[in-house]
C-alpha cells in the first residue's frame, strides 16, 4: 500500500532542506546473503536496527521529502518506519509490490514518486549502508543543486559508488533500468558529466552477510 508524500509543513519545510529534493531509502531486498536474519532489522551496540540509523540519517538532511521502499512480505521494517516521529509529514513509505524483480523495481519505484512529486532531484540510498553521515548526503544534495548534474560518492580510485544524486533530466532513463542492478550504465554512458565526491571508504561501507552483521553489532553511532 502506497503511503503518499505530504506537502511542506506550514512554514515551508524544516529549516535548511532544499525545496524539489526528495531522498529514496532502498529497502525491497530480500536480505539472502543474511540467512534468517534481515540485515536491516539487525541491531547495533545500542539496539538500533540498521534501517532506522540509514533512516535518521537521511531525515537529518536537506531532502524536502524521505521515501522508503519496502517489500511486500515484511510488516517489521514497516512498522520501524511507522514508529519514526517524522512519519507522515517528511516520512513515507512505499510498497514496491514487483521487488523480487531487483532492485531496479524499487528505484523504479522511487523515481515515479519523484515525478508525481513532482522533484527536481532525487537522492538515492540504500537500506545496509548505516554509516553514510548527514554531512556526506548534504554534500550530495548541494553540489547537485549547485552544478545540476548527477553527483555520486566516489570511493577510492574516483570508483563511482552510493548515495548518488540525480537531476530529474535522468529519471526517464532510469526508468528504463532493469533486473537487479541500478543506474550505473547510466552513470558510464554519462560519463564526464557526472561530478564525483569523494567520499571515505570507510563511511560507504554495506552489511549484507553474516560477518559484516557481527561487525555492525559492536558499532556505536557517533554522538549527534
Amino acid at each position: 500500500m502506497a503511503i503518499p508524500l505530504m506537502p511542506p509543513t506550514q512554514d515551508g519545510t524544516r529549516a535548511g532542506t532544499l525545496a524539489g529534493t526528495l531522498a529514496i531509502v532502498l529497502a525491497a531486498g530480500q536480505s539472502s546473503r543474511t540467512g534468517a536474519q534481515h540485515k536491516l532489522l539487525a541491531p547495533d551496540a545500542t539496539g538500533c536496527p540498521m534501517l532506522v540509523r540509514t533512516l535518521r540519517n537521511t531525515l537529518h538532511s536537506a531532502a524536502a521529502h524521505v521515501l522508503v521502499l519496502l517489500p511486500p512480505n515484511r510488516a517489521e521494517l514497516a512498522e520501524l518506519t511507522h514508529a519514526l516521529p517524522e512519519y507522515g509529514t517528511r516520512l513515507s513509505t512505499h510498497c514496491v509490490t514487483d521487488a523480487a524483480d531487483g532492485l531496479s523495481a524499487s528505484l523504479r519505484a522511487g523515481v515515479r514518486a519523484a515525478q508525481a512529486m513532482p522533484a527536481t532531484s532525487l537522492l538515492v540510498c540504500l537500506g545496509d549502508m548505516p554509516l553514510v553521515p548527514t554531512h556526506l548526503l548534504n554534500a550530495l544534495l548541494y553540489e547537485q543543486h549547485t552544478t545540476q548534474a548527477p553527483v555520486v560518492a566516489a570511493q577510492r580510485h574516483n570508483k563511482p559508488g552510493n548515495p548518488v544524486v540525480w537531476s530529474s533530466t535522468e529519471f526517464a532513463a532510469l526508468l528504463g533500468v532493469t533486473g537487479d542492478q541500478g543506474g550505473r550504465a547510466i552513470l558510464r554512458a554519462l560519463g564526464p558529466a557526472v561530478r564525483l565526491l569523494p567520499a571515505p571508504a570507510t563511511l560507504l561501507e554495506d552489511f549484507d552477510t553474516p560477518d559484516r552483521l557481527d561487525q555492525f553489532a559492536r558499532m556505536v553511532p557517533p554522538p549527534g
